[in-house]
């Protein structure tokens, strides 16, 4: 001390930055003060004021690989099931599984069933014990695996009140998905043509329009 005058200290120089503290780091606040950044952190802490909270990284979005088999395919994640993804990509299952995962996403809800006809009994005799077939292929089919005449067919279904068969499209199955993934991702899916897809597509606009 010289004159009476108290010696400038490091701390003194950093005090008039102290509302800082929590607000910028430790380095910023050192190069505002002209000290070391050792100085302003041996202050902050006498204080009992915690350093500023470090920022949290931002995480990295995740992405897929350009030439990951399962690339093409990344909509579906979440929406079918991991098995026809692994299909279509040619993997395994739990590389679709790992990937999904990572993504976030919860295993899709399993498909509906097809409805299953209620098989009738075969019957004993002459032009007869193709029964249980009924519902489960075309007239025109049974009559070509039993030898049946397709007239002798037709009439016996017709006699029984058996509905004709109808075909189940396979794009059925996956039709809650039409609008949401594209139409060639679809009809990938589905094993049809994106012609297939967008014609579905255009009926279920105009049911929506309609409704």
């Amino acid at each position: 001390m010289m004159l009476g005058i108290p010696a400038y200290t490091v701390d003194q120089a950093i005090e008039p930055f102290r509302h800082l503290f929590r607000v910028e780091s430790d380095l910023n606040i050192a190069r505002h003060c002209g000290v070391s950044v050792a100085s302003v952190t041996t202050y902050r802490a006498s204080l009992g004021i915690p350093a500023k909270p470090r920022p949290i990284p931002l995480q990295r979005k995740l992405r897929i690989p350009l030439n990951h088999p399962v690339k093409p395919y990344k909509a579906l994640l979440g929406l079918v099931s991991d098995q026809d993804i692994a299909r279509l990509a040619d993997v395994p299952v739990d590389s679709v599984t790992t990937l999904r995962e990572a993504f976030g996403f919860e295993p899709a809800a399993p498909l509906p069933a097809p409805p299953e006809p209620d098989a009738l009994p075969n019957y004993q005799g002459p032009l007869l014990g193709y029964e249980s077939l009924f519902g489960r292929m075309s007239t025109a089919k049974i009559s070509r695996e039993t030898g049946v005449p397709f007239l002798v067919v037709e009439r016996r279904q017709i006699f029984l009140g058996v509905p004709p068969f109808q075909r189940v499209s396979r794009v059925d199955r996956y039709k809650h998905l039409v609008g949401i993934v594209s139409n060639n991702l679809l009809a990938k899916l589905a094993g049809v043509s994106p012609s297939r897809v967008a014609d579905i597509r255009k009926r279920k606009d105009s049911e929506r329009k309609r409704s």
